[in-house]
């Protein structure tokens, strides 16, 4: 259902937790959030949960449009996306990997997704249907916990690339993301192509081509036909903008549940 601008639409999840069946449960996941949760409390999450695989330009979420599920990323890449004006021009506001998680608005009250999520990478996730999370966070009060966390975290991420997009050079914001995107995948090599690239960071392509070859006779990166692969991270690290650093502290309290305090240490 698609909702007219600023309209928003919430669901009372004053309800009680529908009780589950026996059955076995692998305790064993990825995502960070669920990581953290106590074996009992994260085996309710799963056992309300499913297994499903992200494609490449998969849509997980649409700017103004209801959520029917929310999803604890194990793997792959989605990149978070704001419009930019009336030409319907997306910026990309957010990175997210495994330990994120898709589905903020449900954990504060609301069911409209403010961005558009698409998959960069591809990868797989819990997906578990809003109405089902927005029942068990009430009833788990260790689960509300540990996603509030996150979403302090996420917004003081979103915060930081604001001001990177705003201040910082088209090679110190690829340089930041190369290395964001990497972390997140905990890989070297990262497949994607320089079209993805290009409407992640809104520079055009020619831009994001031009740049990339100076990286890539500097000796940071090298590239293949549909893949970046890091050569010298340190180097890679250098050419960011402080930014990466910063955004490494809420990045890893996400993974803990901590609250931060501070984001320059």
């Amino acid at each position: 259902m698609l909702l007219s601008e600023g309209m928003t639409e919430t669901t009372s999840t004053n309800r009680a937790v529908a009780p589950i069946e026996d059955k076995a449960v692998s305790s064993y996941v990825a995502n960070g959030i669920l990581r953290q949760l106590s074996e009992q409390c994260r085996s309710e999450i799963l056992a309300r949960s499913e297994h499903v695989t992200l494609a490449r330009s998969q849509i997980l979420a649409e700017r103004n449009v209801l959520l029917p599920f929310a999803y604890f990323l194990e793997g792959g890449a989605v990149s978070l996306f704001a419009r930019a004006g009336a030409d319907r021009a997306h910026v990309e506001v957010g990175t997210l990997g495994v330990g994120d998680f898709i589905g903020i608005p449900i954990v504060l009250g609301a069911r409209i997704s403010p961005h558009r999520c698409i998959v960069q990478v591809p990868g797989n996730a819990l997906r578990i249907n809003s109405d089902e999370l927005a029942a068990v966070q009430e009833a788990l009060p260790e689960l509300r916990r540990a996603l509030l966390a996150y979403v302090h975290s996420a917004l003081i991420q979103s915060s930081q690339l604001l001001a990177c997009n705003t201040k910082h050079s088209l090679r110190e914001r690829l340089a930041r993301w190369l290395l964001v995107t990497s972390d997140l995948l905990q890989v070297s090599h990262i497949p994607l192509t320089h079209d993805v690239l290009s409407r992640a960071i809104a520079v055009r392509r020619a831009g994001v081509t031009t740049e990339m070859g100076r990286m890539e006779e500097a000796g940071l990166i090298h590239r293949e036909r549909g893949s970046i692969s890091i050569l010298d991270r340190e180097g890679l690290a250098s050419a960011s903008c402080s930014c990466y650093r910063l955004l490494r502290v809420p990045a890893k309290a996400c993974q803990t549940g901590q609250m931060i305090d501070a984001v320059t240490r």
